[in-house]
C-alpha cells in the first residue's frame, strides 16, 4: 500500500499501488515509475560480472578518501578525482575502468576476466601484489555462482591496478606502466598510494 503525505498536494509518497506504479524517494526527490517484477538472474555471465564488481569494490574500499581526524586524502583518490568526468562519482569511475578492460564490443567478456586472473597468477610481481594487498587488509573471497573460484587478495589489488591504468589515474605523475609489466617498485607505489 502506498503511504502518501499531503495526498492531493503530492508532497511525498512511497510504496506501490497494485502492480502498476511505485512511488519512492531518489536523491532527495520524490519519484514515480512503472512497477516491475523484481528479478535476480543468476546466470553464469552475471556471476562473472558480480565477481569482478565485488573484487574492484573491495579494492576501492581501501582507498583513503576522507579528510578529517588527521587523515588526508590518498594520492590514488586525488588521481581518480582528477580524471573522473563531471556527473560521475570517483568510485564508479574506478569500477568502470576495470569493466571497460573486461568488455569486448560493449559486452562483458568472461575470457578477458579469466585472462586478467591468469596474468595475475603468473605475474613476476605476484608476491609484491599479495604483500601489498595483505597490508591494505584485502582478503580472499569467492562468489556463489558464475565464477566460483577463489579470488585472492592480490588479484583484487591487480584489478585495481588495471583500473588505474585504464583510467590513466595519477598520483603525482600519470600512471603509464602496463599492469602486466609492472615492477616491484610500481606495485609498492600503487599499494602505498591507497593510503598516503
Amino acid at each position: 500500500m502506498a503511504k502518501v503525505t499531503g495526498p492531493l498536494m503530492s508532497l511525498g509518497a512511497s510504496g506501490k499501488i497494485a502492480d502498476a506504479i511505485v512511488f519512492f524517494p531518489w536523491k532527495g526527490r520524490h519519484a514515480v515509475r512503472m512497477w516491475l517484477k523484481p528479478t535476480n538472474t543468476k546466470t553464469v555471465l552475471m556471476g562473472y560480472v558480480r565477481a569482478a564488481m565485488r573484487a574492484i569494490g573491495k579494492q576501492t574500499s581501501k582507498i583513503v578518501s576522507i579528510s578529517g581526524s588527521g587523515a588526508v586524502n590518498s594520492k590514488l583518490y586525488l588521481g581518480l578525482i582528477a580524471k573522473t568526468p563531471a556527473g560521475q562519482i570517483w568510485n564508479a569511475f574506478n569500477a568502470k575502468g576495470l569493466l571497460d578492460q573486461f568488455s569486448v564490443s560493449g559486452a562483458f567478456a568472461t575470457t578477458a576476466f579469466a585472462a586478467a586472473i591468469s596474468e595475475y597468477s603468473t605475474h613476476a610481481q605476484k608476491t609484491a601484489l599479495d604483500t601489498q594487498a595483505t597490508a591494505l587488509g584485502l582478503v580472499d573471497h569467492a562468489f556463489e555462482y558464475g565464477y566460483t573460484t577463489n579470488l585472492p587478495a592480490g588479484c583484487q589489488l591487480y584489478f585495481g591496478l588495471i583500473a588505474a591504468y585504464k583510467n590513466s589515474a595519477s598520483w603525482g605523475t600519470a600512471y603509464t606502466v602496463l599492469p602486466a609489466t609492472a615492477a616491484s617498485a610500481d606495485v609498492d607505489a600503487f599499494g602505498t598510494a591507497h593510503t598516503a
